[in-house]
């Protein structure tokens, strides 16, 4: 007997940012598709400034509060190096981008295969099934040209799993607006 764990109402407000998540997620991966090299260089670049504001926190953080911490001063430093490099050898960071993306794309493949047997009662759920086999032979593809390919194949892998994901997510609002 299968027991709703999941609130109409909460699905019904949850449809439409589904959807419209769904519908930027789809053009996000066609435009990575079709340009995959910018698509990965950006991939790149977002890490990038997401590390060194990180690092610009943990500085601030670092000469606030862990004044005679020479660990808080170090983490931050690493994070400040980490972006900056990114930022300066972006073709690098997407060699290394490829190998951290094919583990995730193992662990997101897994985790959506189990997810996809949780929403299994549900209309659709085939999708998410789809999703984590897709995932995992998404990892596997990282693997199998690195790093030679890496340039491309990490702006092309993201915009497929980009698009697949929102296709998904636009389906599920679709479904939850029928509730």
């Amino acid at each position: 007997m299968f027991i709703n764990r999941f609130d109409n109402d909460l699905l019904k407000e949850f449809s439409t940012l589904s959807i419209i998540s769904g519908i930027l997620f789809i053009i996000a991966g066609l435009i990575a598709i079709v340009y995959p090299v910018v698509g990965s260089i950006s991939i790149v670049f977002v890490i990038a400034t997401l590390f060194i504001i990180a690092g610009i926190v943990k500085s601030y953080l670092a000469f606030k509060v862990h004044r005679n911490s020479a660990g808080g001063l170090f983490k931050a430093f690493i994070l400040l190096l980490t972006g900056i490099l990114l930022f300066v050898y972006p073709v690098a960071g997407a060699a290394t981008l490829a190998i951290l993306l094919a583990v995730y794309f193992f662990i997101d493949g897994f985790s959506t295969l189990y997810m996809a047997f949780e929403f299994r009662p549900l209309r659709g759920w085939w999708l998410q099934l789809l999703n984590g086999v897709l995932g995992l032979l998404l990892g596997v593809l990282m693997i199998v040209g690195w790093p030679f390919s890496s340039l491309v194949t990490v702006g092309i892998i993201v915009g497929v799993s980009f698009i697949v994901d929102g296709i998904f997510m636009t389906y599920t609002g679709f479904e939850a607006k029928k509730l």
